[in-house]
């Protein structure tokens, strides 16, 4: 075709009316007719090296649904199986807000009587011991009801992301235009987002389980760092006021 219309335009330039007797060539409009002619072969390659691009980029793997994979359910307790625990293992799988189900499965705490029989210094002892139990009661409150919460949210999340699947592997043409891809993509990265958000809830319930043990742990090293303490400054008092009194009792004592 590009040579037809390369013959043709040559034909129109230099021919010459009929009654003249030598044809007259133009060398300069010859030039640009050739010129032209170059232009117009080399953009229709490129709009063909185009299509053919266009060609490659529409042509599909095939059957995608070998890259189908099942979900994996989360696993849930059974309640019935369990003969006293069932309160809070049913909180476990749904939630437990206000902490009911785990009240009804823990020991309870009692609530400390007056504080005239111990000094300042043991009854700040006692305050902080008796903290650890209930900062462990309210983080095992949060977690356990975090946990159930997720586990209720996970079904949710699992359909959305086999909602997407489905969009990914449909073969559907109208699903793998561009828009539709990144309509696709841009879903995906939200659904990781909130996987991402949920784990790092989850962690955060398993960090402060970290925390509060540590605490406890902690302050028991302490009390038994600080009766050694004790015993070392003043354990030598302390002997001599014993020795003194087994003294003071042997001198003193008679067989009935």
């Amino acid at each position: 075709m590009v040579r037809n219309i390369a013959a043709l335009m040559l034909i129109v330039l230099i021919a010459a009316p009929a009654h003249a007797q030598f044809a007259v060539i133009d060398n300069a409009n010859l030039a640009q007719a050739i010129l032209i002619v170059q232009r117009t072969q080399r953009h229709l390659e490129e709009l063909r090296a185009q299509y053919l691009t266009i060609q490659r980029m529409a042509r599909a793997l095939g059957n995608m649904d070998r890259y189908r994979t099942p979900s994996i359910a989360l696993t849930g307790h059974n309640p019935g199986q369990w003969l006293y625990g069932t309160p809070w293992i049913a909180g476990l799988n749904g939630g437990d807000p206000m902490g009911t189900a785990y009240w009804a499965t823990t020991l309870p705490l009692e609530r400390p009587g007056p504080a005239s029989r111990l000094t300042g210094a043991a009854r700040r002892a006692f305050e902080r011991q008796y903290g650890n139990v209930e900062i462990a009661d309210t983080v095992a409150i949060m977690g356990g009801h975090q946990v159930g919460i997720t586990r209720t949210y996970s079904d949710q999340l699992q359909r959305a992301v086999q909602a997407l699947e489905t969009d990914v592997l449909n073969p559907a043409a109208s699903y793998h235009e561009m828009t539709a891809i990144l309509d696709k993509i841009a879903a995906g990265e939200l659904l990781g987002r909130r996987q991402d958000m949920t784990a790092n809830q989850l962690l955060s319930h398993a960090l402060e389980q970290l925390l509060a043990r540590s605490k406890r742990l902690r302050d028991n090293e302490a009390a038994a760092v600080n009766m050694q303490l004790v015993t070392w400054r003043d354990g030598d008092v302390a002997n001599q006021a014993f020795r003194n009194g087994m003294g003071d009792a042997l001198r003193t004592w008679r067989q009935p």
